[in-house]
C-alpha cells in the first residue's frame, strides 16, 4: 500500500474511484443481492441510505447490516455470509472496513464480491497487487487525503453512487448530514472534496445555507435553550447551567430568552458575543424536507448519533422521517443537557493531574461511566484544556475493578506530532503495562489494573514520547 506525502494525489485516488464504479456497474448486472454493511453512526447511516437508494435505482435487491466495531470481522461475519460462497452476491462496505489484515483472509476464501468504500486510516502495508481479485478497496487516505478533514464517509459513497446514477444528486441531501456529524465543523470551514460537494449541492438546491451565531446542539431551539445546550461550542458560565442565570444574562441584553435562536438579528448577536466573548459565526445547514432538529443538519446528524447507540433501528428509520418522534426528542434532549453539564463539571469542578505532556482527570463520581466518551471527545473538540497534550479522563470501574480511562487528543495536537495520535499511545501503553483497549487518532480507550494505572501516571510522559 503506497501512502503519499506532501499535497494528496488527487488524480490517483479519482482513478481508483472510477475503477471501482466501473467494476461494480459491469458486473451488475449479474448480482442477485447485494449486501451494504456500514458504521454505527450519523456519517455511516448516510452512507447506508446513499448505498440504498442507488441499488434501488439500478433495480437490485439489497440487504444491510451495521457494525459497531465491537467484535471481530470473523465473527462479525459468520452471521451474514453463507456457508456456500456465491458469485451472484456482492458486499459492499461503506464508512467502515479498512482492517485489511482481518478482511482479505476472511475475502480471499469467498466468490462474493467485496467493495469497500472506506476513510479511516487503513492498518495494512499491503500492495494493491496482493489484494484478492474479489476486493475493490477505495480509501482516499491512501493518497495522502485526511479522511478527518478532507472526505467524510458519505462525501465518498455519494461520489460512488453519483458517477452510476447522476440523478442521485437529488439524495444529496444525505451526504450534508454524514458531512456535518463527521466534521464537527461550520459549513464554511470544510475542506477538499467535502465542500467541493457541499458547494455542489448547494448550488443545486438541495438544501439551503444560513450563516449566523454557531452554537451547535441548540440552534433549533430558543435563544436560552441555545445558550444552554451548546456544545459546539461550549460556552463557559453558560453551557449545562441553570435557567436563572441564563435569562438574568439575557434580560440585561434586552434580548427575549424565549426567541427563536436563528431568528437572533445582527445587533443582538453582538450583544451575546460581547458580553460572553466569544466568536462563533459560520454558515450552517438546513434541509428542505424537514422540521424542527431534523432541519437543522448538525443536530439531525447528532441525533443519529445519540439514538446508534440507544436504538440503532429508530436511527435507521428517523433519517427518513420529516419530523422528530417524542422518543427521539426526549433522547436527544437528555443527551445534550447531560453533556452540557458534564462539560461545566469537567471546566469547574473535577481535580487534575498534569505532566508535560498529559492531563488526568478523575471523574470522583461526578459524571456516570456511561457519559465519559463523550464528556472527553467534546471537552477536546472545545479546547476546554490545554490542546497540545494528552487527555486520560477516567476512574474506577467498580464492576471490574479496572481503571477505565477515555483518551483524547486535538487536532492540533495531531498537527504537532506529524500525525502520531491516541492509537499509537494505547499500543505503547499496553504492550508495557498489559490492558485492553484500542481507537483511532483522535479517540480511544483503555482498561487497566490499579498497579498500571498507577504506573502509567508516573510515566506518561515517557509512554508518550516512545510512541513519536
Amino acid at each position: 500500500m503506497i501512502y503519499m506525502d506532501g499535497a494528496p494525489d488527487n488524480k490517483k485516488f479519482l482513478e481508483d474511484l472510477n475503477n471501482g464504479v466501473n467494476k461494480f456497474s459491469d458486473l451488475s448486472d449479474g448480482f442477485s443481492k447485494v449486501v451494504s454493511i456500514s458504521h454505527n453512526d450519523a456519517d455511516g447511516i448516510s452512507c447506508l441510505h446513499l448505498m440504498q437508494n442507488l441499488l434501488y435505482k439500478m433495480n437490485i435487491n439489497y440487504d444491510y447490516f451495521i457494525y459497531n466495531r465491537s467484535v471481530s470481522w470473523e465473527d462479525y461475519l459468520k452471521g451474514i455470509l453463507s456457508k456456500r460462497s456465491s458469485n451472484k452476491i456482492a458486499f459492499v462496505f461503506t464508512d467502515v472496513g479498512s482492517n485489511l489484515m482481518e478482511l482479505i483472509p476472511i475475502i480471499k476464501k469467498r466468490e462474493e464480491e467485496f467493495f469497500i468504500l472506506d476513510h479511516h486510516e487503513v492498518d495494512s502495508n499491503l500492495h494493491r497487487d496482493e489484494y484478492p481479485e474479489n476486493l475493490t478497496f477505495i480509501n482516499p487516505t491512501i493518497y495522502g487525503f485526511d479522511g478527518l478533514d478532507h472526505i467524510a464517509g458519505a462525501t465518498l459513497s455519494y461520489l460512488f453512487a453519483k458517477k452510476i446514477k447522476p440523478q442521485i444528486i437529488k439524495q444529496g441531501w444525505l451526504t450534508i448530514i454524514g458531512i456535518a456529524g463527521d466534521s464537527l465543523k461550520p459549513m464554511n470551514e470544510l475542506k477538499s472534496f467535502n465542500q467541493e460537494v457541499y458547494q455542489e449541492l448547494l448550488n443545486e438546491n438541495i438544501f439551503e445555507e444560513k450563516e449566523g451565531l454557531i452554537l451547535f446542539g441548540g440552534m433549533h431551539d430558543t435563544v436560552k435553550n441555545g445558550l444552554k445546550y451548546s456544545i459546539l461550542p461550549f460556552i463557559k458560565g453558560l453551557g449545562g447551567e441553570n435557567e436563572i442565570k441564563i435569562n438574568s444574562l439575557l434580560d440585561k441584553l434586552q434580548i427575549n430568552p424565549n426567541k427563536d435562536f436563528v431568528k437572533l438579528n445582527e445587533i443582538e448577536i453582538q450583544k451575546i458575543q460581547q458580553e460572553v466573548q466569544f466568536n462563533s459565526i459560520g454558515r450552517y445547514a438546513l434541509l428542505h424536507q424537514k422540521q424542527g432538529i431534523l432541519k437543522f443538519a448538525f443536530e439531525h446528524a447528532l441525533l443519529l448519533n445519540i439514538l446508534c447507540f440507544k436504538n440503532i433501528s429508530a436511527a435507521v428509520s428517523i433519517i427518513q422521517l420529516n419530523k422528530i418522534t417524542r422518543y427521539a426528542n426526549e433522547i436527544y434532549m437528555d443527551y445534550v443537557s447531560d453533556l452540557a453539564k458534564n462539560l461545566r463539571i469537567l471546566s469547574n469542578e473535577l481535580p487534575r493531574y498534569e505532566t508535560k505532556k498529559a492531563i488526568f482527570i478523575d471523574v470522583k463520581g461526578k459524571i456516570p461511566p456511561s457519559n465519559w466518551s463523550d464528556t472527553a471527545s467534546f471537552s477536546t473538540v472545545n479546547e476546554l484544556l490545554n490542546p497540545s497534550k494528552i487527555l486520560l479522563l477516567g476512574g474506577l470501574e467498580r464492576k471490574s475493578q479496572t481503571i477505565k480511562l477515555s483518551i483524547r487528543c486535538t487536532r492540533k495536537y495531531l498537527r504537532e506530532t506529524n500525525g502520531i495520535g491516541v492509537n499509537k499511545i494505547i499500543s505503547r501503553i499496553k504492550k508495557d503495562l498489559g490492558g485492553t483497549g484500542g481507537g483511532h487518532k483522535l479517540a480511544g480507550g483503555i482498561r487497566l489494573s490499579k498497579a498500571s494505572y498507577k504506573r502509567l501516571k508516573e510515566n506518561i510522559d515517557e509512554y508518550i514520547q516512545n510512541s513519536i
